[in-house]
């Protein structure tokens, strides 16, 4: 199968069609894919299991790939748009992951991904470690929005200790983060400090604990 392994490391639309659909298919005969293409793509999406069936080289297993494979797209371009709220302030991410971090007798290093518009695409646990600091390098800091192809992130961990005021090191890890994104075009949002008895932002500064009922971690 041609450059099969490149969809992860590379992104699906490094790969032409043929490559895209062989890989659909699951086939290693490399006519299939240009007779199915060869009336382009709108043709292929209208395609009916009987045309797929009298095309030379399709078993029935490669044309329900090929079929679930058409649907799916269709219902992913059809599905509504997630309505996701903007986390547009430090309560917006602290309530992210207050409830799993605010209260932890450990310190955990968390990251929080975001698209252009500030909307959480996922979050991701960095670092776990004791009751006074955790490891964390820039590198591993920025990976999952790397990888995520996230335009945004903010940065969360929490004192164990209860008091959210950054440490010495907290700050100066700050400026390399802060560093890290300008370099690989990343906007850093912020980076929280979650305690039980409140939150510091790097851009807010200190702000009150999260509401229980406001709360989603």
């Amino acid at each position: 199968m041609p450059r099969g392994d490149h969809i992860l490391s590379e992104g699906p639309s490094s790969l032409g069609d043929e490559e895209l659909l062989q890989i659909v298919l699951g086939t290693q005969d490399r006519q299939v894919a240009p007779r199915l293409l060869a009336r382009g793509l709108p043709a292929l999406s209208r395609i009916t299991p009987g045309e797929l069936l009298f095309t030379s080289g399709v078993s029935s297993q490669h044309a329900m790939r090929l079929l679930a494979s058409i649907e799916l797209g269709r219902r992913v371009v059809l599905a509504p748009a997630e309505d996701r709220p903007r986390l547009l302030h430090a309560a917006d991410l602290a309530s992210i992951l207050w409830s799993r971090l605010a209260f932890l007798g450990r310190e955990e290093f968390w990251t929080v991904l975001m698209n252009a518009r500030l909307q959480e695409i996922h979050s991701v646990r960095i670092s776990s470690g004791g009751l006074t600091q955790c490891s964390v390098t820039p590198r591993e800091a920025f990976e999952p929005a790397l990888l995520h192809r996230a335009a945004a992130v903010a940065f969360v961990h929490n004192h164990p200790s209860g008091d959210p005021t950054p440490s010495g090191d907290d700050q100066r890890l700050q400026l390399l983060l802060n560093e890290g994104g300008h370099t690989l075009g990343v906007r850093v949002v912020d980076h929280l400090v979650l305690a039980q008895s409140g939150v510091h932002s790097a851009v807010e500064g200190r702000c009150p604990p999260v509401s229980p009922v406001r709360a989603v971690g």
